[in-house]
């Protein structure tokens, strides 16, 4: 060192000979320090070489432990006390499922190479899955289980991480119930039984349903030790279906039926319940053998019909909600648990058989009147028309009867035809209400759908919602006219209409027949013929028939009698009478 610097210094002179003349004394002291310098750094060499040999040499395979003195995204680098310092990929930290080193943090890592460009290469990883291994090993001998991480959702199964090592779990063996979301466990922590394990080829098979169902045993065995029907659990919704929701009840699941949530008639749980909802229920049925049980949460509730002979009676009006619409009629809930039905009949004034779903859609609210409660039955029945007026009886009160009404024929049938007389409603002309003097059935070809007609009012019937017209009517009727000049015993004269083999049909006035029965006809006149001319006595009239009976036989006896009354007062009003006479008064006057 002492030379070198003499070099330079001859050298820094012979650069620039025209310098001030140097400082003798500096380079003097300059040498000295030179000169006592030289031992140190002899010293230091020394040193250094010493520590080479004292630094430890790393073997593959080797287990140490160093010190973290650089972390990057990439890359942790570590002391390992040796020449070269030792690296692990970043990305190990997280696939061991360990946190992230910091600088100064002393870190237990497995050599995996050694030398070269790279330095000492290390891995927390493999020392992971050494461990992994081990524990994988003492699980397979005593059958306990062990933690994992479930990474991934694959074909047929997961991909789960065993403190690094790689095991696959069957989803037929992912939880005790099939239904479970493959979402729900990638990410989660579980505890896993080891089914299978080889290390060449690496191959490890795990299943979290095994210790879930040695769980659900134990906690099956110590529920159905201590719980009885009646008792009341807090559980929790786990899933539902059409028929009802399975209760978690701590280790058990239990049916709770749909019909056992509400008073309230619904069609699925969803309508009241969520998945993870928290509900208390009451033990109704439970089966050790079969690890069956039925819960109810009804059962904690009042039953709404023990009031309703209170609450409700007929005549009442009331507004409830059409849950259900059926073929008969429609279900109104007028209270939770309380429904009532409205048959169809009782839906429309106006309409006799309509369909609920073109009056009602489930959801409406309505008003409705209550007709009949049967508490014991459980049932209530309401009337949707009730509650608005009756427009049969309104319009009889605007059209008593005996008053007109014009309309255009709807449709004529076989005994009639039908006319509009206000929204929704008919009136019937019937054919025996078509004319006085003709048969109904030759009259009602004359009429056809869309003609005008008028008719009289003759009756509504408010009951079965009918109402009554006639066309004859808008005339004077023939038969009254008739009987309002004659009555029983009185003699008529008309002409044979009609024979038939009870006898002959007589016309006594225009539009008026009356009825000549065979034995009321002497043999003298037996061979009655149409249009003959015949004078008869009327024996019989019934007027809500509109029948005239008549008598030839009778009107001759009554025609004898008379001739011999009036011979026997002559007679005696000119002298006594012979014993013939007599004779003859007595047995025609008996007669």
């Amino acid at each position: 060192m002492s030379e070198t610097n003499s070099l330079d210094n001859t050298q820094e002179v012979q650069g620039d000979q025209d310098s001030a003349v140097i400082d003798q004394a500096a380079v003097i002291e300059e040498e000295k320090v030179s000169a006592a310098a030289e031992p140190e750094e002899e010293s230091f060499k020394l040193m250094f070489e010493a520590s080479l040999k004292e630094q430890p040499i790393l073997k593959r395979g080797e287990m140490i432990t160093g010190m973290v003195v650089n972390v990057s995204a990439d890359t942790i680098t570590i002391d390992v006390g040796a020449k070269d310092e030792g690296t692990i990929p970043a990305a190990e930290f997280a696939q061991a499922g360990m946190e992230m080193p910091a600088v100064g943090d002393e870190i237990d890592a497995l050599v995996q190479a050694t030398g070269g460009s790279t330095g000492v290469k290390l891995s927390v990883l493999e020392v992971k899955q050494r461990e992994a291994w081990t524990a994988v090993a003492a699980a397979v001998e005593s059958g306990e289980a062990i933690d994992a991480v479930v990474t991934a959702a694959i074909k047929g199964g997961y991909k789960v991480s065993l403190s690094g090592l790689n095991a696959f779990m069957p989803r037929s063996e992912a939880d005790t119930d099939m239904h479970i979301n493959a979402e729900e466990l990638v990410g989660k922590t579980c505890k896993v039984a080891v089914l299978e394990a080889r290390r060449k080829p690496e191959n490890v098979v795990v299943s979290r349903k095994k210790p879930m169902a040695a769980e659900r045993d134990a906690q099956k065995a110590a529920f159905f030790e201590g719980k009885a029907a009646g008792d009341k659990l807090s559980g929790e919704v786990k899933r539902m279906a059409d028929f009802g929701a399975f209760i978690d009840l701590g280790g058990v699941d239990a049916l709770l039926h749909v019909s056992d949530i509400s008073w309230r008639r619904i069609k699925h749980p969803s309508e009241m319940l969520s998945v993870g909802q928290a509900v208390t229920v009451e033990i109704v049925k439970l089966n050790a053998e079969t690890g069956k049980v039925s819960v109810s949460m009804k059962a904690l509730q009042s039953d709404p019909w023990d009031n309703v002979a209170i609450n409700y009676e007929t005549g009442m009006r009331l507004t409830g909600t059409v849950r259900r619409l059926l073929e008969f009629g429609a279900v109104v809930e007028i209270e939770p648990g309380i429904e009532g039905m409205i048959h169809r009949s009782e839906l429309s004034w106006i309409k006799h058989d309509v369909k609920p779903a073109s009056v009602l859609a489930e959801g409406d609210v309505v008003d409705v009147s209550v007709l009949e409660v049967d508490a014991e039955a459980r049932r209530i029945r309401l009337s949707l028309k009730a509650v608005s007026e009756n427009p049969w009886q309104s319009w009889l009160a605007d059209h008593p009867i005996g008053s007109h009404i014009t309309g255009k024929i709807k449709n004529v049938t076989d005994f009639g035809f039908f006319v509009p007389v206000a929204g929704g409603m008919d009136g019937l002309v019937h054919v025996e209400n078509l004319s006085w003097d003709r048969k109904g059935m030759d009259v009602l070809p004359e009429y056809t759908k869309g003609q005008e007609v008028e008719a009289v009012v003759l009756g509504v019937d408010v009951e079965q919602q009918r109402i009554s017209l006639g066309i004859k009517q808008l005339s004077g009727d023939p038969f009254e006219v008739f009987m309002s000049g004659v009555k029983r015993g009185d003699s008529v004269n008309g002409k044979v209409s009609e024979l038939n083999q009870g006898g002959a049909v007589v016309e006594v006035a225009e539009g008026v027949h009356a009825f000549l029965a065979r034995r009321e006809v002497p043999r003298d006149d037996a061979d009655l013929k149409v249009g003959d001319e015949v004078e008869a006595k009327i024996i019989e009239v019934n007027r809500k028939r509109r029948q005239v009976s008549l008598s030839i036989s009778q009107q001759l006896r009554d025609e004898e009698r008379d001739a011999v009354r009036n011979y026997s007062q002559q007679s005696a009003a000119n002298s006594t009478p012979s014993a013939l006479a007599l004779e003859l008064q007595r047995k025609f006057l008996n007669r």
